[in-house]
């Protein structure tokens, strides 16, 4: 009978000191610092906000990357012509994208006041439908040698009166 009570009594005192390390433990412990499920978590919204709202070098980038069809002048005496996109002989069609290497003409007309960037501009359509008529038909093998880029430069100095193409330069060209 001795046995059973010193059996029964260690198994208090083991149950005891049980309850009182798991109090212990649930006292030290920072249970306030959890977060319940019902309140807003503002580091995901962050991070989904700073997703939403590229930097404005990636937004440049990106810009420039889009297909357009914008006539724009670059430094150096360079202009974009923009993508096109031109159906050519066999049922194919080619994706460019073209520049333009460019400077003033040499006149001694006093009437020539506008510079060379203005009028590439102001006549950019005319200057893209010139490309397009120029390509347009010309055969896969024969678009990008150096006798359509002569008859590129031109047709498109046939519209230029206060500059002059230099050179046409294929940044991207696609045959599909």
């Amino acid at each position: 009978m001795f046995e059973k009570v010193v059996k029964i009594l260690i198994g208090i005192i083991i149950t005891l000191i049980i309850v009182l390390l798991l109090a212990y433990g649930v006292s030290k412990s920072d249970f306030n610092n959890l977060k319940k499920y019902d309140e807003n978590d503002n580091s995901i919204s962050d991070v989904r906000s700073r997703m939403k709202s590229p930097s404005k070098q990636k937004e440049k980038m990106a810009e420039e990357r889009y297909y357009t069809t914008k006539v724009r002048i670059k430094d150096g005496g360079m202009a974009s012509l923009g993508d096109f996109t031109v159906n050519i002989s066999g049922g194919r069609k080619l994706t460019a994208n073209i520049s333009l290497k460019f400077k003033e003409k040499k006149s001694n007309s006093w009437l020539g006041g506008n510079s060379v960037e203005d009028e590439i501009v102001a006549k950019g359509d005319i200057l893209r439908s010139a490309v397009i008529n120029t390509i347009s038909g010309s055969k896969n093998a024969s678009v990008a040698n150096n006798l359509m880029k002569k008859q590129l430069v031109n047709n498109i100095n046939n519209y230029l009166a206060d500059g002059e193409v230099e050179e046409v330069y294929f940044n991207k060209f696609i045959v599909q």
